[in-house]
């Protein structure tokens, strides 16, 4: 792998293991409507962004009521099972060793940035990151011009950056964006899909044993 100046991170699922609370989220919403449950390994054979089409795939019905009526439900909903929620077990060290390299991380995040930056902050996150992008609505509708946005605000070279991510949107993100990608299994997204859009990893670790040898 290249010797990347800058390491920009996804935040839901990737750094945040919130699979969980998104399934349940899910479940709740679905159940609420009289809809069928999902599995947690259908919603990440399923899940993807923008989010509206997941939504009309898994049986909402757009028809009768609009995207920003979902998305208040599921952020309303999604606060229910927050406070169970943890970062991956191998964040600090990898974000640690990658800090004592020298490299310049980034995150760059679907979720409202407002609800971002509290995060990061409460999990002892902040020191480990030049920025932190979030989006500036709760749609989820992608983040391909919040990282054009942070591109030229960092004045950060392409060439010389990784993205990583848990979902093939961070995959489309990193190629829209000329980075490199790295796809974590344990988020979001199966590993059948993740492997056929960059390389994958099944364990947050792999990360500064690949890119620091």
């Amino acid at each position: 792998m290249k010797n990347y100046t800058n390491i920009v991170w996804d935040w839901n699922g990737t750094l945040l293991d919130d699979l969980d609370a998104g399934v349940n989220t899910l479940n709740r919403m679905l159940e609420g409507r009289g809809l069928p449950l999902l599995t947690t390994e259908q919603y990440k054979a399923q899940f993807g962004f923008p989010v509206e089409p997941f939504y009309r795939q898994v049986g909402f019905d757009l028809e009768r009521e609009n995207l920003h009526e979902i998305s208040v439900d599921f952020v309303r909903t999604y606060e229910e099972f927050a406070p169970d929620v943890r970062l991956h077990r191998e964040v600090v060290e990898t974000l640690q060793s990658l800090r004592e390299a020298g490299k310049i991380q980034f995150i760059l995040s679907a979720l409202r940035e407002e609800l971002l930056q509290p995060m990061v902050e409460e999990f002892g996150l902040s020191l480990y990151f030049s920025q932190v992008c979030g989006s500036d609505n709760i749609y989820a509708i992608g983040k391909v011009d919040r990282g054009r946005r942070m591109v030229g605000l960092c004045g950060i070279r392409p060439e010389e950056t990784l993205m990583i991510g848990d979902t093939l949107h961070d995959a489309e993100v990193a190629e829209a964006l000329g980075f490199d990608v790295l796809l974590y299994t344990g988020g979001h997204n199966s590993a059948d899909r993740l492997s056929g859009k960059g390389r994958v990893i099944t364990n947050l670790l792999q990360i500064p044993d690949r890119i620091l040898q």
